[in-house]
């Protein structure tokens, strides 16, 4: 589990399409989709990663008065090694 600090945007939905694009990974029961206006939202990844292992990822956003929005991503799969690099590439992103 690790916390990201992603600045000043009011765009919640970006950031969900951005981090799926990065990391090719699909989204579960609907978990893609932000109500408008919303401030805060979870959203389900799943899939399969490096090695055709599979992978979840749960990406909780909220944004404060200030418009920055704050992300903290779990990660679960077979090895320790695969979720570091998950956060990798949401770091990278």
């Amino acid at each position: 589990m690790d916390d990201y600090s992603l600045g000043q945007t009011n765009n919640i939905q970006g950031v969900v399409e951005t981090v799926m694009s990065a990391l090719c990974l699909h989204a579960c029961e609907g978990t893609e989709i932000v109500p408008t206006n919303a401030r805060s939202h979870t959203t389900l990844l799943s899939g399969t990663f490096i090695g055709n292992k599979p992978i979840l990822v749960k990406l909780s956003m909220g944004m404060n008065s200030s418009d920055e929005i704050t992300m903290k991503v779990s990660v679960r799969g077979q090895d320790v090694q695969m979720t570091s690099c998950v956060h990798e590439i949401i770091s990278a992103s």
